[in-house]
């Protein structure tokens, strides 16, 4: 049941006034004759809707009695009033009342005017209700975004370190392929094919002869399928002009390698000599470094 305050200064009126209300259904919890009262009664009560006559004696209206009870709470009224001028409706306005009942009233108008009041105030409650819960959905829905968010960058962040470390084993993978690659072709070079050859200029029978050929052939079948991988002139060096080749590569200067290897830069540089001589490289203008990277 919804709750009215009266506020009326003439007591019959007044007096006529709950009576009507409480016949039609409506509890009224007190009924005021000043607005000081009716501000004192509204903080108590706290009422649903106050009917509130404009005009009354003791220093403040009805319209004044308002603008304090809504600035605590936020209680809806109707104005009831004999004067129906716009000075006093343009005041009126000013507290967004919900309605005006005109003296005198009848029982039928102030029905309605009540009904429609609490009715919109009604619609207006469920509407703010509403309000509130789309913004309580919507900071929700915003929370979720920002959690996926947050969580697809943190996959994104661990994808990307899986890629790099993977990148990192392959090309490790493909440095180990070459080296290995690299050594077969070197042993092959410095341990077989000497005896191989020996072998070739004693004196074998036809049957040793064959079997040293096949041995040959057998090597060259081995070394085909590595040969894109490494010039067979590089085989041609010492595995300390190997390891200084490999640094060259890398970008090392003679001043660096000489310290891995705790030789003199003069050393290195007749090592380096060396190297251009075995790959052919006779003019000293030619870049050892580029010449190296081409050989894979």
């Amino acid at each position: 049941m919804s709750k009215l305050l009266i506020v009326e200064d003439e007591a019959i009126v007044g007096l006529q006034l709950e009576e009507t209300l409480e016949s039609m259904g409506f509890e009224v919890v007190g009924r005021a004759m000043s607005g000081k009262e009716a501000v004192s009664m509204a903080r108590k009560f706290k009422p649903d809707l106050i009917l509130m006559d404009i005009v009354m004696p003791g220093g403040m209206n009805g319209i004044q009695a308002a603008k304090k009870i809504q600035a605590k709470s936020n209680i809806p009224i109707i104005f009831i009033t004999a004067h129906a001028d716009e000075k006093w409706l343009d005041q009126a306005k000013e507290v967004n009342p919900l309605g005006y009942i005109l003296k005198p009233f009848h029982d039928q108008q102030v029905k309605a005017m009540v009904q429609i009041a609490l009715k919109r105030i009604e619609l207006e409650e469920k509407l703010k209700k509403s309000e509130e819960a789309l913004r309580t959905e919507r900071d929700r829905l915003e929370e979720i975004v920002q959690e996926r968010t947050e969580e697809l960058k943190i996959k994104s962040m661990n994808l990307e370190d899986t890629n790099a470390a993977l990148k990192t084993i392959l090309k490790k993978r493909e440095e180990d392929k070459n080296e290995l690659e690299e050594k077969v072709l070197m042993n092959i070079k410095r341990m077989v094919l000497p005896y191989v050859e020996k072998l070739n200029n004693t004196k074998l029978t036809d049957t040793q002869k064959t079997y040293v050929e096949i041995i040959e052939m057998s090597l060259k079948e081995i070394m085909s399928p590595l040969a894109h991988t490494l010039s067979t002139k590089y085989v041609n060096l010492t595995p300390k002009e190997v390891q200084i080749a490999n640094l060259i590569k890398q970008g090392k200067s003679t001043k660096e390698i000489a310290e891995i290897f705790d030789l003199s830069k003069r050393t290195i540089d007749a090592h380096r000599n060396h190297i251009r001589r075995k790959l052919g490289l006779k003019k000293r203008g030619g870049n050892l470094r580029t010449h190296l990277l081409t050989l894979r």
